[in-house]
């Protein structure tokens, strides 16, 4: 499996969208002197949440459906944008780490709930926040399920590179995987929480090269959903990496994106163009 990508200095570049279609828009891959070379990845690793596997009903649809049920109402796009917020706040943003430092890892879950009613145009105090957290983890019992595309991709990789999943999760996932019935498909897997390491981090992603057998960043590819913890920390680790967007929060980032997980493949033929990184 081969795929393009540019090399040289980096310069400001249109991204590249792949659509279900195989339609690539814009050029997203350029990103240098305008020549390109060819590049056989050794393993391809795949973020967890929100990439393999998925939550229905999906996490951020139950938590504006419980702030409605408050009174709270918040159109589509101030909401994904709220999305977005939520996405970079997990990804160890100074937010995260200070509310850390100031309640606790017992407290940060209200911390959280606190800025997104912020966010969502609600002041609640700390007794609010708790109340409203509470109602949440009563109302919200979701079931998880593999996303759509990944037994296919999975399927049509699984011969000719290696392949893991790296996940922020604090403990071991592997049972998780057996119980979706994916985890025949994967060499390895590597939980934060058991390297004291977390995406964005590079070392988290060198962890798991390490654990490919010390598989080189440039012979690596990652998938992941989130734009901060995922496609930003790979390229700093010296990965490429591309952006698995289906709900759409990030139409506008400067990095490879695609919808659905089986259009990682289009990208993967030789034939459609592969991801920049951001340094």
């Amino acid at each position: 499996w081969s795929i393009v990508i540019a090399s040289g200095r980096r310069r400001e570049t249109p991204r590249t969208d792949v659509t279900a279609s195989g339609e690539a828009r814009g050029l997203g891959l350029v990103r240098g002197l305008g020549y390109y070379f060819l590049m056989r990845y050794q393993v391809v690793i795949f973020d967890l949440d929100g990439t393999l596997r998925e939550s229905e009903p999906h996490f951020m649809d139950a938590l504006r459906g419980c702030l409605a049920d408050y009174g709270i109402t918040v159109d589509g796009f101030e909401w994904r944008l709220t999305e977005r917020w939520v996405h970079r706040y997990w990804a160890q943003s100074p937010e995260l780490l200070q509310d850390v430092a100031e309640v606790g890892d017992e407290g940060v879950w209200t911390r959280f709930i606190c800025r997104l009613m912020e966010h969502a145009g609600h002041m609640a105090d700390w007794e609010e926040a708790e109340k409203f957290a509470a109602y949440v983890r009563e109302q919200y019992q979701p079931r998880s399920r593999v996303k759509a595309g990944v037994c296919e991709t999975l399927e049509a990789l699984k011969e000719r590179v290696q392949m893991g999943v790296l996940s922020n999760r604090m403990n071991s996932f592997d049972a998780e995987l057996a119980e979706l019935g994916i985890d025949g498909y994967f060499d390895f897997t590597v939980a934060a929480g058991e390297v004291g390491i977390w995406k964005p981090q590079p070392g988290i992603f060198r962890a798991a090269l390490a654990r490919a057998g010390g598989v080189s960043p440039e012979e690596a590819l990652y998938v992941g959903d989130n734009y901060y913890a995922d496609i930003v920390g790979a390229n700093e680790a010296g990965l490429d990496a591309i952006l698995l967007d289906d709900r759409h929060v990030f139409t506008d980032v400067m990095c490879t994106r695609v919808e659905r997980m089986d259009e990682v493949l289009l990208l993967l033929d030789g034939k459609r163009a592969g991801s920049p990184r951001h340094r």
